[in-house]
């Protein structure tokens, strides 16, 4: 052929590819290459226009994929729960189910360890106890209450029926012994366990006391509750059970993981609870829910959200997961939706060792994410050993300070929807 042909036609296909190239360009800037063709790719926290995500305010990322956490302003909102005893030293809480009364006055029900004690102890100290935000200037600031369930009593989990009852479900045990573990408490002081008290891989009884799951409910948040009715579970697991209750009284729960989920028609018939394991298929990359502490809700579009703590040790933070139907769950196990730093306005940044327990509190229209609470420790640093004994959470092996305390964090929004 032509060398001037064969130059010309070698300048029009690089003009071409030049071209192609800069189209490929301009259509991943506005999205259509990245962020998402529809709402499920925003995770259901925002809206796709134009290929991007328009995320609620209480989200963020190129997904929706993060909470959007604003610093904490001891100025302007409370932290959670940090209750002292009649001598002004520190009780640990650990992790608040909160939900809003008719009243406008947020109610939180946490666990806490009796005896001075720290988080170590959960299985021989912990107790339910209520709390109040019941000042307006002073969200998120939560006082301690009256004793719901003593010791032992933990992972309480509050739910509201449309009729208005609270339903709270906890993990307890009130055979005989009444304490798991050992058979009796431990203690501590200002919040802090004696290096002396087991954990929960020490424990002596043989067999083990079965960490069972007990539902109750009452039509005021200060009680009086009804008779606690054992839900049954594979093998007397400890569930740490969340749930939703529908409109018309049906009920949708969320344990851990290797455990599944719990439906029936009608919350009060604990006994018919159906155990069950959902799809797991839309989750990337292994199609799989991890973590513990579940925390499930419905948003205002009818989407059904789970939020899980994960991570180990010095490295805490959150699985998000999503469902338009909550049998087919959908999320990204290499997201973190939340992280253990926590930025504050007025001081330094809180580094914390664990978070966990996640839970939503929700605006005045029940739907709408305003703060999350978790239970938290801020001892740094553990101490690290290859091989703890007498195993992973040996906590005075790894943090010997184990006080805790429930934090809650606003989101991004919490003025306009409280």
């Amino acid at each position: 052929s032509h060398p001037h042909v064969s130059s010309r036609r070698t300048e029009q296909l690089i003009a071409a590819v030049m071209l192609l190239a800069e189209v490929i360009l301009l259509t991943a800037s506005s999205g259509a290459l990245g962020d998402c063709d529809t709402d499920r790719d925003c995770q259901y926290n925002g809206e796709c226009v134009d290929n991007a995500c328009q995320c609620v305010p209480a989200f963020t990322g190129h997904n929706c994929e993060r909470f959007n956490f604003v610093p904490i302003d001891r100025e302007k909102v409370g932290a959670g729960l940090r209750s002292h005893d009649e001598k002004s030293l520190q009780r640990s809480s650990w992790g608040g189910s909160v939900l809003r009364d008719n009243d406008g006055i947020y109610h939180m029900w946490a666990a806490e360890m009796t005896k001075g004690t720290g988080i170590k102890t959960w299985i021989t100290n912990s107790q339910v106890v209520h709390a109040v935000a019941s000042d307006p200037s002073r969200p998120f600031e939560f006082e301690r209450q009256e004793v719901v369930w003593p010791v032992f009593a933990h992972e309480p989990t509050v739910s509201r029926a449309p009729s208005g009852e609270f339903v709270m479900f906890w993990s307890s045990d009130y055979g005989q012994p009444k304490i798991p573990c050992t058979g009796q408490s431990c203690f501590g002081y200002n919040g802090t366990s004696d290096p002396s008290c087991p954990n929960d891989q020490q424990c002596t009884l043989d067999p083990g006391e079965p960490l069972l799951t007990f539902m109750s409910y009452a039509k005021n948040p200060g009680g009086p509750w009804s008779e606690p009715q054992l839900v049954p579970t594979p093998d007397g697991a400890d569930t740490n059970m969340a749930c939703y209750i529908e409109e018309d009284d049906s009920i949708l729960c969320l344990a851990r993981p290797a455990i599944g989920m719990f439906n029936y028609s009608n919350w009060r018939d604990v006994k018919n609870y159906t155990n069950y394991m959902p799809d797991l298929s839309g989750i990337e990359p292994d199609q799989a829910m991890y973590g513990e502490d579940p925390f499930i809700w419905k948003d205002t579009n009818g989407i059904y959200h789970a939020v899980l703590h994960g991570g180990g040790w010095d490295c805490p933070f959150g699985y998000h997961y999503y469902s338009e139907d909550g049998f087919h769950w959908y999320g990204s196990n290499h997201v973190k939706v939340y992280e253990n730093i926590i930025e504050q306005v007025h001081e330094k940044a809180l580094n914390l060792s664990r978070r966990e327990r996640p839970h939503l509190i929700f605006g005045k229209d029940g739907k709408t994410p305003v703060a999350v609470t978790n239970g938290v420790t801020e001892a740094w640093p553990c101490t690290l050993v290859p091989e703890p004994c007498p195993g992973s959470n040996g906590t005075y092996i790894l943090c010997p300070d184990d006080y805790c305390y429930t934090l809650a964090q606003p989101l991004n929004g919490w003025e306009d929807a409280l």
